[in-house]
C-alpha cells in the first residue's frame, strides 16, 4: 500500500524589519539585511533529503494475470500530468513502474480525462483506476484502497471579490469545477448547483484568468502548480478548505484477487524508496550545517555588505539636514492645499447633481454631498449606515445584487453609465442616471465617484410617448401596431404548441346613428364603456384593440377548439345586451363579429385581418348582432379531433409512435454535436401524422405525460447506444408544460438515465419562455432538482415569448435556441438579423451555447458563422429522420476538417 503523502515545507528566511524609523536610510538598511539573509540561505542550505536505496524486493509469487491496465487523470500535477510535448509523466508513473518491477506484472498507464477513466474501469475496458477521491456513489462500482494522500479542496476566488467565505457565499456565483471532479458532488450535496464544467484544471485555470468564471474549486496542489507555473498567484485568493479529500486507486468491486495482487505489490516497495520518488516531485527538504568553503563564501558577500550599510548611515545624515530645509516649504504647501479643499467643497456640495464616494472594500457610502442628502432625503441618517440597497427601488433589475454587479464592472475599470430606479430613504421611487468611475481618493484607489442625476421628469414623458405610440388615445386599448405585434408573437407560439391563434373583427351595430344624433362626446362615451366590457370578457393573455372608430380586434391565443372561441363570442355578445347609461341616456348597441383562426384562416396578421374581415361582412349581411366563421368546416374538424384524441389512447400501446433525430452542427468544426428528438405517429391508416395535427391534442387530453415519458426513455437509450459505438451525441428532448408542473419530474428524469445508462452530461431538455411565467414556483423547483443531476438545459424558441432573464441567470441554463423566425428571414429582414445577433451577443454574455433552429441555406449558415453563433439544425444539414441516419451523418461529418468560418 502507498503510504499517505506530507508535503515538503519549503525553507522559510528569517526577516528582520525596522519598524520605525521610514527614513532612505532605514529603507537601505533593510535591503542590507534582506540580501544578506537571502545570501545565507543560498549558500547555507539546511540539507538535502538522501536517496535511500533497497536491495531489490523479491518478485511477488507468481500472478494470476500478466499485465494490467491503469487508467488515471493525466491533469492531476505532480501525481500524473503532460509536460508540453504531451508525454506523460508524474510521481504515480514511477510508483507503478516500481510497483511492476517488484511484482513481474506488466503494467499499462492510460492517461485520460478522470470521468473517462472511471467509465474505462466500470466497463471492464481497464483494470484499475488511480488519482479518484472516494465518493458515496462510486462505492456503489468501486472496491478501494486505502488512502495515500490528503489533500485540502479550497475555493479559489478571483482577488478584486470579498465576502467568499464558503459554501453560503457561493450562492449566486456560477462555480467552475473540473469535469468529473469530486468537488462537484460536493457542491451539489451543499445545493449549489450553477456550476460550470470544463474538460481539465488548465482550462478552469483559464478561465478564470479570462474572468469567464469568478470563483473555481480546485485541489490545493494542483491550483498551486497550474498558478505558479502561470505567474499568477497574486490574482487569486482562497478560502479555507471546504472539505479535505483523499486519493485512492481502486478496481470493481468483486475483484478481490486484483485488489490483494495490488496492495501486496505495493506493500513490496520500501518506505525510502517512496520518499525518494515523492521528494523528486515534491522536492526535498533543507538540513545540514556550515561548512568551511560556505563560511568563506559568506564572508565575501558579508563584507562588502556591511560596508554598504555603513554608507547609507552617513548619507541618512545628509538627507535629514535637506528634509529639515524642505519642512518649511511643506508647510506652506499644506496650507495651500487646505484653501483649494475648501474651494472643492464649496463646489461639491452646490452642483446639481447628487455625488457620492463609494468604499469598494466595506461596500459603503463615505461621503455625499448636500445634493444627495437632499434628492434621497436622507436628513441627518449617520452615512455609516447606507447602502445601495437602501437607495434602490429593490425591484430586479434594480436591486441590491443587480448593484453590486454594476459595482464589480466600474471597479474593473470600466466607467459605467445607466440609468436606474431608485428610493428615497422614506420610500418614495423616482428615476435617475447614474455615471460611476474608479478614483483615487485620500490615496486610496479603491473607491468609486458616483454622480447621480435625477431623470423623473425625462422618464415620465418617454414612458407616455412610449404608451401612445402602441395604444389608442380615447380608450387606452392596444392600437393595431401593438396587437400586429402581438399576434406574431402568438403566431409563433402556435407553430410549436400547435393551438389555435383566433382573430375577431368586431362592429358596433348602428353606431352611426348615436354619434350623429347624440354627438361625438356621448359616441366616445360609450365607445370607452364598451371598451371596459370586452375586456371583462377576455383573459389577460388575450388582448382587446381598437383600430378606429367602432372597430374592435380581439386576438385569443390557446384556446383549444372551436366550441371556446364560440363561447368567448357569445359572451362578448351577451355582455353588450346590458344597456349603458351615458350621460343619462340609456344605450343599447349590439355586436357583428367575424371570425378568422390560424392556421387554417391565414398564418400571418394581415391574412387574418382579411378573413376576418370578410367573415364581418357576411355577418352584417346576415342581419347584424351575430358572428361568422371564415370557414364552414368546424363540424368535420371536430370530428377529426375527436377521432385523433381516441387514436393517442390506443397508440402508445399499439406502439405506433415513433422518433426521428434532427443533427445539430457545430458552426466551429462542422461536426454533428448532437441531436433533437421529434416524435412522429405512424398512424396504421392514415400514414404518418404530423405533430401539429396530435400534440395539441395530447396536451389537452393529459395524453403528453406518458408520450412525453416515452420519448424520453427511448431517447436516452439511443443516445447511450450512440455512446456505446464511440459517438458521445447529446440528445436534446422537449418537455411538455404538464410534464415540468408534475411533481415527479425529477424521478422520471432519473428512471430514463438509470435505465438506459447514459451519463446526464449527454440528456439536454429543451423548455420554453412561457414555461417560465406559468406556476413559477412548481416550475423552477423541478428545473433545480433535474439540473442537480447534471443535465443540460436549453431554452426553445427564444425571443418570441417574455422570459425574465433573471430566471435564466438563477436557473443556470446551458444553451438558448434562436426561434426559426428570425433564422428564417436573416438575410433579408434586418429586424430579424439584429435580434439575432442580440440574443447570440447575450448568450455569450451569460456563458451560455446559442443554437439557431430553421438554417436552409449557405447564405444563412455564413451569416450565423459571421454573428459567432454555436450550433445550429435545419434542412440544410438534415432533416428528421432515424436514428443511423444520424450516425451515419455524425460519422462522416466528425472525420473531416469543419470548414473555414
Amino acid at each position: 500500500m502507498i503510504s499517505s503523502i506530507t508535503p515538503v515545507t519549503m525553507p522559510a528566511v528569517m526577516r528582520q524589519r525596522l519598524e520605525t524609523d521610514q527614513s532612505p536610510v532605514a529603507s537601505g538598511v533593510r535591503r542590507t539585511v534582506t540580501a544578506l539573509a537571502l545570501a545565507a540561505a543560498l549558500v547555507f542550505p539546511s540539507g538535502g533529503a538522501v536517496l535511500a536505496t533497497s536491495p531489490a524486493a523479491k518478485p511477488v509469487a507468481p500472478a494470476a494475470r500478466s499485465s494490467i491496465k491503469v487508467a488515471l487523470d493525466d491533469n492531476y500535477p505532480p501525481f500524473s500530468f503532460r509536460d508540453a510535448e504531451g508525454t506523460h509523466m508524474g510521481m504515480l508513473q514511477e510508483l507503478w513502474a516500481l510497483w511492476s518491477e517488484r511484482t513481474g506484472v506488466a503494467v499499462e498507464l492510460i492517461g485520460t480525462d478522470l470521468s473517462l477513466a472511471v467509465k474505462m474501469v466500470e466497463q471492464g475496458k481497464a483494470d484499475v483506476i488511480d488519482t479518484i477521491f472516494r465518493t458515496p456513489s462510486r462505492n456503489r462500482s468501486l472496491e478501494f484502497s486505502a488512502p495515500y494522500a490528503t489533500l485540502d479542496v479550497p475555493v479559489y476566488f478571483n482577488a478584486d471579490l470579498s465576502g467568499i467565505t464558503g459554501p453560503a457565499s457561493l450562492r449566486g456565483y456560477t462555480v467552475g469545477a473540473k469535469n468529473g471532479d469530486a468537488c462537484i458532488d460536493w457542491l451539489n450535496d451543499q445545493g449549489i448547483v450553477s456550476i460550470s464544467r470544463y474538460p481539465s484544471f488548465a482550462a478552469l485555470i483559464d478561465a478564470a484568468v479570462h474572468k469567464d468564471i469568478l470563483v473555481f474549486c480546485i485541489d490545493d496542489p494542483s491550483a498551486r502548480h497550474f498558478l505558479t507555473k502561470y505567474g499568477i498567484q497574486d490574482r487569486f485568493r482562497y478560502t479555507d478548505p471546504l472539505y479535505t479529500g483523499e486519493l485512492h486507486w481502486a478496481v470493481r468491486k468483486g475483484e478481490s484477487a486484483l485488489h490483494a495482487l495490488i496492495t501486496e505489490g505495493f506493500n513490496r516497495i520500501t518506505p525510502e524508496e517512496r520518499r525518494a520518488i515523492e521528494e523528486r516531485w515534491y522536492g526535498r527538504k533543507i538540513n545540514g550545517g556550515l561548512d568551511a568553503n560556505r563560511l568563506a563564501l559568506l564572508s565575501k558577500i558579508l563584507i562588502p555588505l556591511l560596508v554598504l550599510g555603513a554608507a547609507t548611515l552617513a548619507w541618512n545624515a545628509i538627507l535629514r539636514r535637506q528634509v529639515a530645509a524642505k519642512t518649511e516649504s511643506l508647510r506652506e504647501a499644506v496650507s495651500a492645499l487646505s484653501a483649494s479643499e475648501d474651494r472643492f467643497r464649496t463646489i461639491f456640495d452646490n452642483v446639481n447633481d447628487a455625488i457620492f464616494i463609494h468604499d469598494l472594500d466595506s461596500t459603503g457610502i463615505i461621503q455625499v454631498n448636500r445634493r444627495m442628502i437632499e434628492m434621497y432625503r436622507l436628513g441627518d441618517h449617520p452615512m455609516s449606515a447606507l447602502d445601495i440597497g437602501m437607495l434602490s427601488s429593490g425591484v430586479a433589475p434594480y436591486t441590491l445584487d443587480d448593484a453590486v454587479l454594476w459595482v464589480r464592472k466600474a471597479a474593473a475599470g470600466q466607467s459605467q453609465i445607466f440609468e436606474w430606479h431608485a428610493r428615497t430613504l422614506d420610500g418614495d421611487l423616482f428615476w435617475v442616471e447614474i455615471s460611476m468611475r474608479r478614483a483615487t481618493v485620500d490615496g486610496n484607489d479603491r473607491r468609486l465617484v458616483v454622480v447621480v442625476r435625477d431623470i423623473s421628469e425625462r422618464k415620465a414623458a418617454q414612458e407616455r410617448m412610449d404608451f401612445l405610440s402602441h395604444h389608442d388615445p380615447l380608450t387606452l386599448l392596444p392600437n393595431r401596431l401593438l396587437i400586429q405585434d402581438r399576434a406574431a408573437q402568438a403566431l409563433a407560439r402556435s407553430e410549436r404548441n400547435g393551438r389555435m391563434v383566433t382573430l375577431l373583427a368586431c362592429d358596433l351595430d348602428e353606431f352611426r346613428t348615436i354619434n350623429d344624433s347624440l354627438g361625438h362626446g356621448v359616441g366616445d362615451a360609450l365607445l370607452r364603456a364598451v371598451a371596459e366590457r370586452l375586456k371583462t370578457c377576455v383573459r389577460d393573455t388575450d388582448t382587446v384593440s381598437r383600430t378606429g372608430g367602432d372597430e374592435f380586434l380581439l386576438l385569443l391565443s390557446g384556446l383549444p377548439d372551436a366550441d371556446a372561441v364560440v363561447e368567448t363570442v357569445a359572451l362578448l355578445h351577451e355582455t353588450l345586451t346590458t344597456p349603458f347609461d351615458i350621460d343619462g341616456h340609456e344605450l343599447t348597441v349590439t355586436l357583428s363579429t367575424g371570425i378568422a383562426m390560424s392556421p387554417a384562416d391565414g398564418r400571418d396578421f394581415h391574412t387574418l385581418l382579411k378573413n376576418a374581415d370578410i367573415a364581418l361582412h357576411h355577418a352584417k349581411a346576415s342581419g347584424r348582432n351575430t358572428h361568422r366563421f371564415f370557414a364552414e368546416a368546424m363540424n368535420v374538424e371536430a370530428v377529426a379531433h375527436l377521432s385523433i384524441r381516441n387514436g393517442l389512447r390506443r397508440a402508445l400501446e399499439r406502439g405506433e409512435f415513433l422518433i426521428h433525430y434532427q443533427p445539430q452542427i457545430s458552426l466551429d468544426t462542422g461536426k454533428v454535436m448532437g441531436a433533437e428528438a421529434l416524435v412522429r405517429w405512424n398512424h396504421p391508416e392514415r400514414g404518418m401524422i404530423p405533430p401539429g395535427s396530435f400534440i395539441p391534442i395530447a396536451e389537452d387530453s393529459g395524453l403528453i405525460v406518458p408520450i412525453g415519458e416515452w420519448v424520453l426513455r427511448e431517447a436516452c437509450r439511443q443516445a447511450a447506444q450512440w455512446s456505446a459505438a464511440g459517438l458521445p451525441l447529446t440528445v436534446a428532448v422537449n418537455l411538455s408544460a404538464r410534464q415540468l408542473q408534475r411533481p415527479d419530474l425529477a424521478d422520471t428524469v432519473v428512471a430514463a438515465l438509470a435505465d438506459s445508462g447514459l451519463d446526464p452530461l449527454f440528456l439536454e431538455l429543451e423548455l420554453t419562455e412561457s414555461m417560465l411565467i406559468e406556476n413559477t414556483d412548481v416550475v423552477l423547483a423541478n428545473i433545480r432538482k433535474v439540473k442537480a443531476l447534471g443535465v443540460q438545459l436549453s431554452i426553445d424558441d427564444f425571443g418570441t415569448g417574455y422570459s425574465n432573464l433573471a430566471y435564466i441567470g438563477k436557473l443556470a441554463v446551458d444553451k438558448l435556441k434562436i426561434d426559426r423566425s428570425f433564422i428564417l428571414d436573416l438575410c433579408r429582414n434586418h429586424d430579424s438579423a439584429r435580434i439575432t445577433a442580440a440574443v447570440i451577443q447575450m448568450a455569450h454574455s451569460l456563458n451560455l451555447t446559442a443554437v439557431a433552429e430553421g438554417v436552409e441555406d449557405d447564405d444563412t449558415v455564413a451569416h450565423l458563422r459571421h454573428l459567432r453563433c454555436d450550433v445550429a439544425q435545419g434542412y440544410h444539414f438534415g432533416r428528421p429522420g432515424p436514428a443511423d441516419a444520424v450516425e451515419r451523418m455524425a460519422r462522416h461529418a466528425n472525420s473531416v476538417a469543419a470548414p473555414a468560418a
